[in-house]
């Protein structure tokens, strides 16, 4: 009896061991171990998301989506999701809860990129949400865009193409006899004035040869260095030249006042013998009549120079 109480005991621990690991892995497995805190986020398109997606804040997981509700418009509906947190964990308020996915075939979930906010967001607030793009939407679009491309691009050039080809092919196949009968004469003609023409560009490159061996004869070549020594005399002279007429302008900048100086004196020089013009005309003119008069004695009596006296009168007698 004793026996099979005791075996009872142990099936019924065993059981009620059995339900509390089931109890916690069912727990693990929806991402519900304590207590939450709530945020909220919208999305226009939420493919992938729905009850227990994972909830990670920069890859760690933090807790999971508890609903997705639609809203707003009908013409243009957005979806609200729930995102239960970890209790007390401290999310930035300007935090973006962006759909990701780590690989192309794993499963969608939310991560919290932290902001750079010192201000923490509270319970029940709302976060900013950002679509991510889907990798199967964008590969099915570019499908999509190829075989557009490939039935309106493609195929009418292909077609353009093959009437071109069509064309050009009825057209050589009417014009490739004279054509061949052109080209055979051409070959003819060729055949017949090639050395002909291989000897002038012979003698062509003789002639050149030999102008080229005397415009570059040592000759050409000393007078040719001479030329670029006198260029460099040349560059040495205006340089020469060039200091000698910035040396004339420091002088005449230098002289400038002594030739302000000057003008200003003759000017006051002239006015001078303005005011007095008349005065010393007056003078040379009574000077010139005593002149006159000293010239007309001494021819008359040129005794007067020894200090002799006036000739006699003849009149008087």
């Amino acid at each position: 009896m004793r026996t099979l109480d005791t075996n009872y005991v142990a099936v019924g621990a065993f059981v009620l061991a059995g339900a509390a690991g089931l109890i916690t892995a069912l727990a693990l497995l929806t991402g519900r171990t304590g207590s939450a805190d709530m945020y909220y986020t919208g999305y226009d398109n939420v493919s992938g998301i729905k009850y227990g997606t994972v909830v990670s804040y920069e890859g760690y997981r933090v807790g999971q989506v508890e609903w997705v509700k639609p809203y707003g418009e009908k013409g243009k509906p957005r979806f609200k999701v729930a995102l239960a947190v970890q209790e007390g964990w401290e999310i930035p308020e300007d935090s973006v809860a962006a759909i990701t996915s780590s690989g192309l075939l794993a499963a969608v979930s939310i991560d919290l990129r932290a902001g750079r906010s010192e201000t923490l967001a509270k319970p029940e607030a709302v976060l900013q949400g950002a679509s991510s793009s889907n990798m199967m939407a964008m590969v099915s679009s570019l499908a999509g865009d190829m075989g557009d491309l490939t039935q309106n691009g493609l195929k009418p050039l292909l077609a353009s193409l093959l009437h071109y080809v069509d064309t050009l092919g009825s057209t050589l196949e009417k014009t490739a006899p004279d054509l061949l009968a052109n080209m055979q004469t051409l070959s003819k003609d060729l055949s017949k004035r090639g050395p002909a023409i291989l000897e002038n560009a012979e003698s062509l490159s003789g002639r050149l040869s030999q102008a080229g061996e005397r415009v570059l004869s040592d000759k050409n070549i000393d007078e040719m260095d001479k030329t670029v020594k006198m260029m460099g005399e040349l560059k040495a002279t205006k340089a020469q030249v060039d200091h000698l007429i910035a040396q004339l302008n420091a002088t005449a900048d230098n002289a400038k006042p002594s030739v302000a100086q000057g003008l200003t004196d003759l000017n006051h020089t002239l006015r001078v013998v303005s005011s007095s013009i008349d005065s010393i005309t007056v003078n040379m003119e009574s000077t010139s009549r005593n002149m006159s008069e000293f010239s007309r004695r001494i021819r008359d009596n040129p005794g007067l120079i020894l200090g002799g006296g006036s000739p006699p009168d003849e009149a008087a007698k």
